[in-house]
């Protein structure tokens, strides 16, 4: 696995308020005005970082997260 080629991308609808993570058919949203590109992370790394700490620091993180979307 390379984890540097694990990239997700977070797009919400501007009308809905929808959120949807893609990484296979980001072409599907990117190109669409209704869809707006809100984020872009590295999945593996992610999932790696929620494995290994606390479950304070856990919380936290997928808080901060939630917030920037």
């Amino acid at each position: 696995m390379n984890p540097t080629g694990c990239a997700a991308f977070v797009f919400k609808n501007r009308k809905t308020g929808q959120v949807v993570v893609s990484s296979g058919d980001v072409f599907d949203y990117w190109d669409k005005k209704q869809w707006e590109h809100t984020a872009s992370i590295n999945a593996c790394l992610a999932i790696q970082y929620l494995i290994n700490v606390k479950p304070k620091e856990r919380n936290r993180y997928i808080r901060s997260l939630t917030e920037k979307i």
